[in-house]
């Protein structure tokens, strides 16, 4: 048994050393490709080239000077706001749309404030200058939608701003508060021109020293198509003192006035004098929204309501004692005046001429007297 164990370990032995393992087959090297060289780096000019396609509209100058322009309008407004408390820090959300040809259309509140914000908000977008419009893939402008948040505050971090009066100055203020000083000459007739009365001489004033003070202690300007035009109102109070000839004393009853000539005493003056509360209505232009800078034109009615009158006589008796003798009456004058009005100047400088379109004393009580009235006006901004 040993033997035939040993015969099997023998002949295993020969048959696997028999075994030959194969040597792999040696792959052939491929053709190698031949290298592509690299593009060749493209030299750029230093032009600045614009490329066409679709593009935003925008503001003359970018965002800064809309920013810029932005600001100095809602400056402007806050300073001219008669409101004793403004709502600093509201927004009020506008959108509006560039036409193609860069013009500002169809604005309309997106979320608002109150009606005086909003207003002011729709009023500084429509005068914005043109835009540069949007444009297509063509390049072709377009009409685009615009959004804009106008902020109602002060910027007291720019640079440019300067708290000072000329900047605070009422823009568009009236030209008409403030104060004027004038002179009075009686006519005879509603556009007529007889100042001598010749067919009834004790109505004949003596201009120079028949005085108009005219306190006109509020305006405001009611804003028409532009910073140029402008519906000014207010109130204020006029004093008249007219000086007839100083030997005539006024006499009346309820239904007449006359002036009798008095040769009793030695009269030095003859003086009726009455106060009137009053109220304009203008129309003015103005040629600059500065008030001191803008040369203007107030042109409107003047009417009034008289709330006093008295009639003085001063002069001395025979033995050069003096006297002043006063009458606080009605004399028959009109209860309101109401005068064509013409006013002029620069900036708080000007001057002024009313003609009364009513009588000084009420119809069918003596003849009709229409006085020129014209001085020199100092104006108040407000």
């Amino acid at each position: 048994m040993k033997f035939s164990l040993l015969v099997g370990f023998v002949f295993s032995t020969l048959y696997f050393s028999a075994q030959v393992i194969e040597k792999p087959t040696e792959v052939p090297q491929q053709e190698v490709l031949e290298e592509v060289e690299p593009p060749m780096e493209v030299q750029v000019n230093n032009v600045a080239m614009e490329s066409a396609g679709p593009s935003a509209a925008s503001f003359p100058g970018g965002p800064d000077s809309l920013q810029v322009y932005l600001n100095s309008k809602i400056e402007e407004f806050i300073f001219k706001d008669t409101n004793e408390v403004f709502p600093f820090g509201e927004q009020v959300y506008v959108v509006f749309e560039v036409n193609p040809k860069g013009e500002i259309v169809n604005p309309l509140i997106e979320m608002g404030y109150n009606a005086s914000l909003d207003s002011a908000a729709l009023d500084i977008i429509r005068t914005m200058p043109n835009w540069i419009p949007a444009t297509n893939e063509f390049d072709e402008p377009v009409v685009s939608t615009n959004r804009l948040t106008l902020l109602f505050d002060i910027d007291l971090e720019d640079d440019d701003f300067e708290f000072d009066e000329d900047f605070i100055e009422d823009k568009n203020s009236a030209h008409w508060a403030g104060f004027e000083l004038g002179i009075q000459l009686n006519t005879n007739a509603f556009l007529g021109f007889d100042p001598k009365f010749a067919t009834h001489p004790e109505w004949q004033n003596i201009p120079l020293k028949s005085t108009v003070f005219n306190m006109n202690l509020f305006a405001h300007k009611f804003r028409l198509f532009s910073d140029h035009f402008g519906l000014l109102t207010g109130y204020g109070f006029s004093f008249i003192n007219t000086d007839y000839k100083a030997q005539y004393a006024l006499q009346h009853d309820s239904s007449s006035v006359s002036a009798v000539l008095d040769n009793s005493q030695n009269f030095k003056r003859s003086s009726l004098y009455g106060a009137y509360f009053t109220m304009p209505l203008m129309f003015e232009f103005a040629t600059s929204s500065s008030f001191k800078k803008a040369f203007y034109l107030n042109a409107g009615v003047l009417g009034g309501v008289r709330i006093y009158s008295h009639h003085r006589q001063t002069g001395t008796y025979e033995n050069g004692d003096k006297f002043e003798w006063v009458t606080r009456s009605k004399f028959n004058l009109n209860p309101f005046i109401l005068d064509a009005s013409l006013r002029l100047g620069y900036g708080p400088v000007g001057a002024f001429v009313n003609y009364a379109l009513l009588s000084t004393f009420k119809n069918g009580t003596t003849i009709g007297q229409f006085p020129i009235r014209f001085g020199i006006s100092m104006n108040i901004p407000q």
